[in-house]
């Protein structure tokens, strides 16, 4: 089977089961692991798919979520500059929100050496970054149902927390975001933790890299006129007029 021929077949098995990982697909191929990755890298740059920890998923998908483990290798060093940038605008004293995600966990490296934090989150592993760090803060958890996939808290217990709450800056990821749908992401319920985020911050500012400019997903959060700033990696100058006509501040990573 040619390469061509086989990475059609790729897209058809994921169209069928939605996800599928690099050693099923290269034993169902009967090719190595490499030559799959190699297809799969194709099929990312066209557009078809999302790669992530050990695989692939199809891209745009509305309601399929990648868990926290499979997004966290995902363009690494392109969110590490992320939040290094995020965490230049903290000052000491800052009362700030941070929420779960694999771009906004990377501000947690670059605290050190501020001074009387206070740290809200509803992320497990932003709240075990924070705990194992030497970080001179009052952490705050936000309680809640807890969500294996981002290792989340969410649900009425953490709305009702965070509604309670106000703070200076607020640090959002997104899944999807383009100029028409604003912000998105896949699930109703993380969706309204990210809202709520959102309402209660002075300033709020979305963290996100390249790889999710024109994702859409199922639920939007955030139009355009409730952003204060994005912190990205890349940004086409037609887009960042765009949203600059919106009095949204860029901040390149």
């Amino acid at each position: 089977m040619f390469a061509e021929e086989r990475r059609k077949e790729i897209i058809k098995t994921l169209e069928n089961s939605k996800r599928a990982s690099v050693n099923e697909l290269s034993e169902e191929f009967d090719v190595s692991r490499a030559t799959i990755r190699r297809d799969l890298s194709e099929l990312e740059k066209e557009g078809f798919l999302r790669r992530t920890h050990g695989g692939a998923i199809l891209s745009g998908s509305s309601k399929l979520e990648p868990s926290y483990k499979e997004k966290e290798d995902h363009f690494a060093s392109e969110k590490a500059a992320i939040g290094k940038k995020a965490a230049e605008i903290i000052k000491d004293g800052d009362t700030i929100y941070i929420d779960a995600g694999t771009t906004t966990r990377n501000i947690i490296d670059h605290l050190k050496g501020k001074n009387n934090l206070t740290i809200v989150s509803n992320a497990h592993h932003i709240i075990k970054r924070v705990k194992d760090s030497e970080i001179d803060c009052e952490l705050v958890v936000v309680g809640g149902s807890f969500k294996k996939t981002t290792e989340a808290m969410i649900g009425p217990m953490a709305e009702d927390f965070l509604e309670k709450l106000r703070v200076d800056k607020a640090f959002i990821g997104v899944n999807g975001f383009n100029l028409e749908a604003g912000a998105t992401t896949p699930d109703p319920k993380e969706a309204k933790i990210k809202e709520i985020a959102v309402s209660i911050a002075a300033e709020n500012f979305f963290l996100f890299d390249r790889s999710k400019w024109e994702e859409v997903y199922f639920c939007r959060f955030a139009d355009l006129n409730m952003i204060d700033f994005i912190i990205t990696d890349q940004l086409a100058r037609e887009k960042e007029k765009a949203l600059k006509e919106k009095n949204i501040q860029i901040i390149k990573a």
